[in-house]
């Protein structure tokens, strides 16, 4: 982490360059030169941007910020304007807000990866498991997740709901009213499950190991990023990646390839065989193959290579879903109000859709197309999968999909979404954000506006959106969970996705979720990401 820098200690490295200088040197170089030396401890700050005031008997401003956060950003801006300073998260950071933090997401010289890495070594980290060594921000990684994952999520949605129905099942089955300590690891199951699914296919999916390396991968970066000197550590893998030598994420990549190495070598078997007989191979529908299928096109190396790409692909969603997805029921726990409706909202939408399926089913058969009921077996119209729950269903349920936009626009860390200058910026304000200096989004400028998001900003409101053409999708200047232009987050679709298919499971499910203590509500929605659940919850079953 960057540190903080005091007075004395810019003093002192002053007091050392006069030491250091030689003796010939005149006066105006040694001024220029110290001048020099103490603007890099000066953090390179642009004068114009003002530094927000400590409190009296404060080093930092952490303190004064974590107390009641929207309160302190709402203080600042009134005070300082939309752009100044803090000291942050053991950071001195420039905090950009309101209309201003678009321009922060459409400069190509402000760079999130750049800011992460900065602060973790998670470029090190990233390409410490891919032989062609892409970071996570990498536009190929977005690539192979747009051409890949986003086309084919109708198709992917059927197999995601079986996934986390068969954890639901197992974990959520017994009692009218049951105590789960911890939430956390149910969910990661179940996101887990269904990624592993969808990224590496049915048959490795069932692998234990391959679920336990999609959970586990995120916990060893994390146990890394922990410790004080992670970014030497991260370079020294980076120097040493390409003989996959001391990298903690290479015994999961290995696990990844212990177990698709015989999948595949059956495909391509298979595939060989179809050819021979001049008949066409039916494809499996995974990650897994759109990589095997387009390996030059996205210049992958090997098995391993396409593991590696895998797995930077789990390490930045599996984590960050299952944990919305926790939080998702603590919000249904904190507003039981809105499970009933929602619930009710499912019952309308799959009812109006078996209806529909019926009624093409009996046009078929007066016309004469289909000769009898039997028919539609294993077909499309096929009775039994009248109340599937499909991405189509999912896409009506637009009270879900404001509640989970709603969600993450109340719960959203109030400063994030770091950026690193990567050379001088002029904002549209006159203000210049110099090179290598890190700013951070006010998100609460822009969550809790009440320009932006309409009347009671500050309450939980979850059909705000409803009529609005707002999709919990739709990144955009008044939502900035998942960024913002061309480099919003290209798998939010996929966590969406899966997020409602969670919501839409809970409250199929459950009639009422409390929290085992009530006094933990507001630390409980608000929580950081990646933080323990602060209370249990009873989950109470629903008979219909």
């Amino acid at each position: 982490m960057l540190g903080l820098v005091s007075t004395s200690s810019g003093a002192d490295v002053v007091g050392v360059l006069k030491a250091a200088l030689p003796i010939g040197i005149g006066l105006a170089s040694a001024v220029y030169l110290t001048l020099k030396m103490t603007r890099q401890f000066d953090h390179g700050l642009s004068k114009t941007i003002p530094t927000v005031a400590l409190r009296p008997g404060d080093k930092t401003h952490d303190a004064e910020f974590f107390e009641d956060p929207d309160l302190f950003l709402t203080t600042c801006t009134e005070r300082y304007g939309p752009v100044f300073n803090l000291y942050l998260y053991n950071q001195f950071l420039t905090i950009i807000s309101g209309p201003l933090a678009r321009e922060v997401f459409m400069t190509d010289d402000l760079n999130f990866g750049d800011a992460l890495d900065d602060t973790t070594g998670m470029h090190s980290f990233t390409t410490s498991m891919t032989k062609s060594k892409r970071t996570f921000d990498d536009p190929a990684i977005h690539e192979m997740i747009r051409d890949i994952v986003n086309p084919n999520l109708a198709l992917f949605t059927p197999r995601i709901v079986e996934c986390m129905q068969m954890i639901a099942d197992k974990e959520f089955a017994t009692g009218d009213r049951k105590l789960i300590a911890d939430p956390q690891p149910i969910f990661q199951d179940m996101v887990a499950t269904a990624m592993a699914d969808v990224f590496m296919g049915r048959k490795i999916a069932k692998n234990r190991k391959v679920l336990d390396s999609f959970i586990q991968c995120m916990s060893t970066l994390t146990n890394f990023t922990a410790l004080g000197f992670q970014k030497t550590i991260w370079r020294i893998l980076r120097a040493r990646t390409t003989y996959g030598l001391l990298s903690p994420l290479q015994q999961h990549v290995q696990v990844l390839v212990d177990a698709a190495t015989p999948v595949v070598q059956e495909r391509r078997r298979q595939e060989a065989e179809a050819s021979e007989k001049g008949l066409e191979y039916d494809r499996p529908l995974d990650i897994l193959q759109g990589l095997l299928d387009n390996f030059d096109k996205y210049g992958l190396k090997d098995l391993e290579d396409v593991c590696g790409h895998i797995l930077v692909m789990v390490l930045v969603s599996v984590h960050t879903t299952s944990d919305s997805s926790t939080y998702l029921s603590y919000y249904l726990a904190a507003y039981p109000e809105y499970i009933e409706p929602l619930f009710q909202e499912q019952l309308t939408v799959l009812n109006q859709i078996s209806q529909e399926r019926e009624e093409q089913r009996q046009e078929k058969l007066k016309s004469g197309e289909i000769a009898s009921v039997k028919d539609f077996e294993g077909t499309a119209l096929d009775r039994q999968h009248d109340r599937d729950l499909t991405s189509a269903a999912v896409k009506r349920m637009v009270k879900m999909d404001s509640f989970i936009r709603e969600f993450f626009r109340f719960r959203s860390q109030r400063v994030s979404l770091a950026h690193l200058a990567r050379k001088d910026v002029l904002l549209s304000n006159g203000i210049t954000i110099r090179k290598g200096r890190k700013v951070m989004i006010n998100v609460q400028s822009v969550h809790q506006s009440y320009d932006m998001q309409g009347e009671d900003p500050t309450e939980f409101r979850p059909w705000r959106f409803i009529g609005k053409s707002k999709a919990a999708t739709k990144a955009s200047t008044d939502f900035l969970p998942f960024g913002m232009g061309k480099h919003a987050c290209p798998g939010r679709f996929l966590a969406v996705q899966e997020l409602k298919t969670v919501g839409v499971l809970l409250v199929s499910r459950f009639s009422n979720i409390e929290m085992q203590d009530p006094s933990k509500k507001m630390k409980a929605l608000l929580a950081r990401l990646g933080t323990p659940v602060p209370t249990g919850l009873y989950f109470t079953s629903r008979r219909v």
